[in-house]
């Protein structure tokens, strides 16, 4: 029970039972990720509290991960063809006994509490589909770059999704693995946003509930896929589609979908803009700039414009 916002002391004994009694097993999907993939794997290894399955699922690799797993004895490798992220999540889901799961991208890192912290939450809300906590970026080299992010999860939980991604990476979340395969796992289909997609999906059937503590990180380089604006907020606007299709629309669905396709806009032609900003410091490269700023307006032509009137327009002070 719940006692001033509280778990009472028989609850929290009950929840800590749960938690004892539950398996975790951590999947890391990876293609051509090897360079990351023993950081990932040892940030499994040094858990507070320890994984019962670490399954590393090769899509289709040329840079040999399996090289680096023989490094380690406690962990499972399987392999497949090139099937994307989703394919490799679903066949590290079918493989694994645990009742709970975490989805650790090879270029990602967990934080040393997070499955005890994970197991902890969802054990005080058993009914929940997935908890999920805090991120901090990293750089390619693994130092921190960003302070913790976090928003946590409000009023109903599939409107919440809707509105926005809360989630910016997978690794912040412990799924009930019986949840998971009544949804049917994740859609492979989708090569973009399939994270996304099993947020809506998930919180469509079953309770969410949001912890603050930091319990991943989310590292930036180069190849991130999310770094192609253009392609991320196609597949975004596809997705609010896809899931309007499957569902009832009603007047708060009707709402939270317009507010997430604008969220969308908002969220990827900023980010089209401040890359078109960085590319012109670096290279001066005019016709860059004036591709970037169309591109941008094709997507979004107030934000591009509010944007415009910042830069153009000299701030007043007092």
């Amino acid at each position: 029970m719940v006692v001033n916002g509280e778990l009472g002391e028989a609850a929290v004994d009950d929840a800590a039972r749960a938690s004892d009694a539950a398996t975790v097993a951590v999947i890391i999907p990876t293609f051509n990720q090897a360079r990351f993939l023993a950081e990932a794997i040892m940030s499994v290894l040094a858990q507070t509290r320890p994984a019962n399955e670490i399954i590393v699922v090769d899509d289709g690799s040329t840079d040999e991960p399996a090289n680096v797993v023989s490094r380690f004895q406690k962990v499972q490798l399987i392999r497949q063809g090139n099937r994307g992220p989703s394919a490799a999540r679903n066949a590290g889901l079918r493989c694994c006994k645990a009742s709970h799961i975490v989805f650790l991208d090879a270029d990602d890192r967990l934080l040393p509490t997070a499955l005890e912290t994970g197991l902890r939450c969802i054990a005080q809300q058993p009914d929940c589909g997935f908890v999920y906590g805090a991120l901090r970026t990293i750089s390619e080299n693994g130092h921190p770059i960003e302070s913790n992010f976090f928003i946590p999860v409000t009023g109903d939980p599939h409107l919440a999704f809707i509105r926005q991604n809360l989630i910016a990476m997978p690794a912040v979340a412990l799924y009930r693995r019986d949840c998971l395969l009544a949804v049917k796992g994740w859609d492979e289909t989708m090569r973009r946003c399939e994270d996304h997609d099993i947020y809506l999906r998930m919180a469509q059937r079953y309770p969410i509930v949001s912890h603050p503590d930091l319990v991943a990180e989310y590292r930036q380089h180069g190849e991130n896929t999310s770094q192609n604006h253009v392609e991320q907020l196609k597949a975004a606007l596809r997705l609010l589609d896809r899931h309007e299709a499957r569902i009832t629309v009603d007047t708060p669905v009707r709402e939270a979908l317009q507010r997430g396709r604008a969220n969308k806009r908002k969220l990827y032609v900023s980010r089209m803009l401040e890359s078109t900003r960085a590319s012109w410091q670096i290279r001066g490269n005019v016709g860059g700039l004036i591709r970037g700023v169309i591109q941008a307006a094709r997507w979004s032509p107030q934000i591009t414009l509010r944007a415009l009137i910042r830069v153009l327009v000299p701030s007043r002070t007092p």
